[in-house]
């Protein structure tokens, strides 16, 4: 992409991003991008949200400790505990075992929900064989597990971002789920592009919530993505329009 601006950065901005924090991603990824980074309220610059392009998809990524935050700011986390089991499928909330543990299993509590949120991370599968999960395996295996109660608990906030620690291992971009999901439509992309299209040829509020008016009658033609990238390309043509509204003398 070139550095043509985007909403939340300057164009000298949205360039370093593409050359060093979402390498190699498209102009409507690094929108994506640009969308997540706003909806969670992370900072890419201090590195903790980033993109990367694994079999050429982008997974947007962050750190633990960026996830809880953005649990914590919903002002509805309301507790969590982490267990450990060896093969004997036998749960303990203190690993003392000199191997790492079979698995680790997070349940997250969330205000004003009828029950409970729980994921459950197999250290077979997340086990990178190198770095810290060479010395640290039960703590690197709770983060997995953390990270995906955090995603059930809080799916509007944390949908689509994942732990670099659940992704270090990772060759293509994964999503687990307690039961297999059904396929996503792939979204209409002649729909897609007429979006695009009046989004870019709204002149003011008015015209762009019109706009945005019809994509909602016809999101149900298209994907996720699609609804995603048309939102962040509303909202940046909505900044412009704020933008331009400043008065350049108004001290």
């Amino acid at each position: 992409m070139t550095s043509s601006s985007l909403a939340l950065w300057t164009p000298e901005q949205t360039q370093l991003i593409s050359t060093t924090i979402a390498p190699g991603c498209s102009g409507d990824e690094l929108r994506l991008f640009a969308y997540a980074c706003q909806r969670t309220g992370l900072d890419p610059f201090s590195k903790q949200i980033y993109a990367i392009k694994r079999g050429g998809k982008m997974t947007i990524q962050a750190g633990i400790d960026g996830l809880r935050s953005i649990a914590e700011r919903t002002g509805q986390l309301d507790g969590s505990e982490t267990l450990w089991c060896g093969d004997d499928g036998v749960w303990t909330d203190v690993w003392l075992g000199s191997k790492p543990p079979a698995a680790a299993k997070t349940t997250i509590w969330r205000k004003g929900a009828g029950h409970p949120f729980t994921g459950v991370a197999r250290f077979a599968d997340y086990n990178a064989g190198q770095g810290l999960w060479t010395k640290m395996g039960a703590t690197m295996i709770a983060k997995c597990s953390e990270a995906l109660a955090l995603r059930k608990a809080f799916p509007a906030d944390l949908s689509g971002v994942y732990s670099s620690d659940e992704m270090e291992q990772a060759v293509e971009p994964v999503t687990v789920t307690s039961a297999p999901a059904p396929a996503l439509p792939a979204g209409d992309d002649k729909v897609f592009t007429a979006g695009k299209a009046a989004i870019a040829k709204a002149t003011n509020m008015e015209a762009l919530a019109k706009v945005t008016e019809r994509m909602e009658a016809r999101k149900g033609d298209l994907s996720t993505e699609q609804q995603e990238i048309l939102l962040a390309l509303a909202l940046e043509k909505e900044a412009s329009f704020t933008t331009a509204e400043e008065d350049p003398f108004d001290d």
